[in-house]
């Protein structure tokens, strides 16, 4: 015979649709895990053919589940498992007649669910029948109402139901009833109810709070009283209110109907009304007496600004509060006033900065777009280091916190070794040294960067040391494979210092340039001017080769560091006046400086190389297609030397090649002549190749290294041709 439990079916289903997807958390937790399991073999042993076999595992079912009701340690689940035990074992017993052990089983459901019932439809009616026989003899019936209705009815402490209620069925007996509602006082009873017998009680309740009711102009008005929220106005006036309303200044149409807060202590409040974009309105509200109030309806006056947004580089994008507003540059009318996060992100960086906008404000913001610098965290060498990493990591990020031209972020742990274990890497194998594909590096450090909107990373390594003072900070770009390494104290800010300059320095990527290549001498009274370099400023200027510099702006010129420091001092589109002596006499010529690219030095142990490079994409991704990407590019390819990545510099080199001008200078064929250099660091698998880019190179009579005035490009090449 197949049946079914009101109420219950989830609880007696088959083992597998009872088990847990989490380990229960306590002793008790696992014993009603393992109860009902056992309750799963039960209920399909008194479905099955023999339903005698299901007592004995109900009555292990029924002990221990008492013992947890003694030790009140038994949840509404396992009440309900009891419930359903007692009545599956009451109806085995009534089965293979045995109809006292029955009706002590259903005794025991009824005390501990009086209001427990069999269903009709699903039992058999000789057992229905004796059960509500039992239950007689056991149970009688409460009614409680209250004025007004809604008040909680507890019997000795135990929740019955809400008024107002017909009656119910409780057990037999002596009861301390309370019936309470909030905003009221508490009333107790004592009730006697006998077995069949029923008691009603009408309990009028006495108002020891009172009720304030709101009404915004619109709706939606978060309703703050004494610092708590306590409602939000809503819905629609009544047509029947829309008269008195509108007298009292307020649209009916637009506004909610009477919003209640209920259940106010008495005395005076402090009632603050919100809701965004619009001026809050605070009022001061007297409840003397336990009664409902109106408070005076509000119209809500918006408080809007606008907010204009510039970024360098531009066509970043905006984000408000998080939400995407469009791209710089950006008028942005309409903003709520108040607090917002203002985000520009860019790919090769972002601006934060939070801002708070008056009613009516109209706010410019420019917003340079930094790099950020995500720091990987602490790898400890030794025990003795572990000891210390936390500390360490601490100081660490309270000193790098001053970085100012990099936006300096802790980055999420979790994010980080999610990543790192998908690639089978922990963090010191980013760290050179740790026998990490080169490969590899890159591919993670270009994943974490998407992952985390940063543009480079620094890690730090706890050496082994007997008293553990240092930390090797490890600053690594973005796709590049090798770190710059710094030593720091990390207990000491004064340790910091020379490393937080060498982040913070830009370097000059272009100077001023006026094309005049000269020659110190002791023969002259100046220095003697070699070359002019072709559609230079000077070469403009018509200054000719062997005529003698020997002042600058009124100040004497003895060697070229003189003018060179001169010019350096000026910006471009300046004018320097040159003094010049030639075989026709001295004169004077008025030059407009222009300005020179110029190379990164390969080899300079000032400079963290992995910070340039940082900036030097931030410059590629900025401004891509023009001439300053195009030399950025450049020295990209130069900073891979430096690390002796020779592939990465192919490939910026191949773009290079296709981005830079075709003049004078710094130019296509010195990317042409450093192309030529890497494939020949690449090995003699790329010979060819080289001498190609070589031959290329040496067609650009007027190309040069280091800067517009340097070492021409032609020569150099072909020398490596033939060699």
């Amino acid at each position: 015979m197949k049946v079914w439990l009101l109420g219950l079916a989830l609880l007696a289903a088959p083992p597998a649709a009872a088990q847990q997807t989490t380990p229960p958390a306590d002793p008790a937790q696992k014993e009603l895990q393992a109860v009902q399991d056992l309750l799963g073999r039960a209920t399909a042993d008194f479905e099955g053919a023999q339903q005698s076999r299901s007592i004995v595992l109900l009555d292990e079912i029924i002990t221990r589940l008492e013992t947890l009701r003694r030790m009140e340690s038994l949840a509404p689940r396992g009440r309900e498992m009891l419930a359903q035990a007692y009545e599956m074992r009451g109806r085995a017993y009534f089965n293979i007649g045995l109809q006292e052990k029955a009706s002590d089983s259903f005794r025991s459901l009824v005390q501990l669910q009086p209001q427990y019932a069999l269903s009709k439809e699903k039992v058999s009616p000789k057992i229905v029948e004796f059960y509500a026989s039992v239950k007689k003899g056991l149970v009688g019936y409460l009614a409680v109402s209250s004025k007004p209705a809604g008040a909680r009815v507890t019997l000795n402490g135990e929740f019955l139901s809400v008024t107002d209620f017909f009656p119910l069925e409780v057990l037999a007996g002596d009861y301390a009833v309370e019936v309470s509602r909030e905003g009221y006082r508490s009333e107790a009873r004592t009730v006697s109810i006998a077995p069949r017998a029923t008691e009603a009680l009408d309990v009028p309740l006495t108002r020891v709070s009172a009720s304030y009711f709101f009404l915004t102009e619109p709706a939606g008005v978060e309703v703050w009283v004494d610092g708590e929220l306590k409602t939000t106005t809503s819905g629609a006036l009544a047509p029947d209110q829309a008269e008195e309303v509108r007298g009292r200044g307020v649209d009916p149409a637009r506004s909610s109907t009477w919003t209640e807060v209920a259940n106010l202590s008495l005395g005076t409040h402090m009632v603050e009304l919100r809701k965004k974009c619009h001026e809050p309105v605070k009022l001061t509200l007297d409840a003397a007496e336990p009664r409902d109030y109106n408070a005076e309806p509000m119209r809500m006056e918006e408080s809007l600004a606008s907010l204009r947004l510039e970024s360098d580089p531009p066509g970043a994008r905006i984000l408000i509060d998080g939400e995407s507003m469009g791209l710089t540059p950006k008028e942005l009318d309409n903003l709520c006033s108040g607090r917002h996060r203002i985000e520009v992100k860019h790919a090769s960086g972002k601006f934060i900065q939070d801002v708070v906008l008056a009613k009516d404000e109209a706010l410019s913001l420019k917003c340079p777009i930094r790099p950020s610098l995500a720091f990987l965290g602490v790898v400890a060498e030794s025990a003795g280091a572990e000891r210390v990493a936390a500390d360490a990591e601490e100081k660490l990020l309270q000193n790098l916190s001053r970085i100012t031209t990099l936006n300096f972020v802790p980055a999420p742990r979790e994010t980080v070794d999610r990543i790192l274990e998908g690639e089978k890497l922990t963090r010191g194998g980013l760290i050179p040294g740790a026998g990490t594909d080169p490969d590899l590096v890159r591919k993670v450090t270009e994943k974490l960067a998407s992952t985390l909107e940063v543009q480079g990373f620094l890690i730090a390594l706890l050496p082994e040391e007997r008293l553990q003072r240092t930390a090797i900070l490890h600053l690594l770009a973005a796709g590049n494979t090798v770190t710059d390494r710094w030593d720091v104290t990390f207990g000491e800010a004064a340790s910091y210092l020379r490393f937080l300059s060498a982040v913070d320095q830009r370097v000059p990527l272009y100077r001023p340039w006026t094309g005049l290549v000269t020659v110190d001498t002791h023969l002259h009274d100046g220095v003697p001017v070699l070359r002019a370099a072709p559609g230079s400023p000077a070469a403009v200027a018509g200054i000719q080769p062997g005529e003698v510099l020997y002042a600058a702006d009124g100040r004497p010129v003895k060697r070229t560091a003189d003018l060179l420091a001169i010019v350096d001092a000026k910006r471009p589109k300046e004018k320097v006046a040159l003094h010049l002596r030639g075989a026709s006499g001295d004169r004077a010529v008025e030059v407009t400086l222009a300005q020179t690219p110029q190379e990164i030095p390969l080899n300079d142990p000032t400079l963290l190389y992995n910070k340039i490079m940082v900036d030097l994409r931030q410059e590629v991704e900025g401004y891509p297609g023009t001439e300053s990407a195009a030399f950025a590019r450049l020295n990209l390819a130069l900073c891979a030397m430096h690390f002796g990545d020779y592939a990465a510099a192919h490939e910026h080199l191949l773009k290079a090649r296709a981005e830079l001008p075709n003049r004078p200078g710094l130019s296509q064929g010195t990317a042409l002549y450093y192309l030529g250099v890497a494939f020949e660091r690449l090995g003699d698998k790329y010979r060819k190749e080289a001498g190609d880019a070589y031959r290329a190179a040496a067609g650009f009579k007027d190309a040069t290294l280091f800067d517009n005035d340097g070492p021409a490009v032609a020569p150099l090449a072909a020398r490596r041709v033939g060699s």
